[in-house]
C-alpha cells in the first residue's frame, strides 16, 4: 500500500468477516490535556451540568469535556436539569437554548430565580443575531454557537470559572 500498511480480510460462510487495517502512523495525542485546558482556572476536574436534548450532541460534548478531565452530568431536558441542580453541586452549567417543553431561556430564568449563582453558558445552533442578547438577558453568563470544539469548551470554562487558591 502507498503508506506502507495493509488490509487483511478473514471471512467464513455463516460466521461473518473480519477486516484488519494496519497503518504505520503514530498514535494521536489529545491537543487539550486537562492541565493545559483549564490550568489558569484550577478546574482540571470541574463538575459540569450539561443540559442538551440531542443524545448525539450530548455524547459528543460530554466526551470532549471528559477528555479534559471534567465530571459531566447530562440532563436531557429542563425538568431533569432542575432535579440535578436540586440534588447536586455544579461549578458550571452548559445549557442548550432549544429544549423540549421549557426552553433554555426559561430554564435560565427559573434557575436564577431559585438562587443558582454558578456560571451558565448558553449553547445553541441558532444562527439568528437575537439569540445571544436574549440569552444574556435571561441570566446566562456566556454564549457559544454549535458546532463546538474541545478548545471552545475549555476556553469557556477558563473564562467563567474563578481561579482556585
Amino acid at each position: 500500500m502507498a503508506m506502507g500498511g495493509g488490509i487483511e480480510l478473514r471471512s467464513a460462510p455463516r460466521e461473518g468477516a473480519c477486516f484488519i487495517v494496519r497503518l504505520p502512523i503514530e498514535p494521536a495525542t489529545s491537543p487539550l490535556m486537562p492541565e493545559e485546558t483549564c490550568g489558569s482556572t484550577g478546574c482540571a476536574s470541574c463538575s459540569v451540568l450539561l443540559v442538551e436534548d440531542d443524545p448525539v450532541v450530548a455524547d459528543a460534548l460530554g466526551g470532549l469535556l471528559r477528555m479534559q478531565g471534567h465530571r459531566v452530568t447530562h440532563a436531557a431536558h429542563a425538568l431533569a436539569a432542575l432535579t440535578a441542580v436540586s440534588t447536586g453541586e455544579f461549578e458550571i452549567a452548559l445549557v442548550d437554548l432549544d429544549l423540549p417543553g421549557m426552553d433554555g431561556l426559561a430554564l435560565a430564568r427559573h434557575l436564577r430565580g431559585q438562587g443558582f449563582v454558578r456560571p451558565m453558558v448558553a449553547i445553541t445552533a441558532r444562527a439568528d443575531g437575537n439569540a445571544e442578547p436574549q440569552a444574556l438577558a435571561a441570566g446566562f453568563d456566556g454564549f457559544l454557537r454549535k458546532p463546538l470544539t474541545g478548545e471552545m469548551l475549555g476556553a469557556a470554562l477558563a473564562v467563567h470559572l474563578p481561579v482556585r487558591a
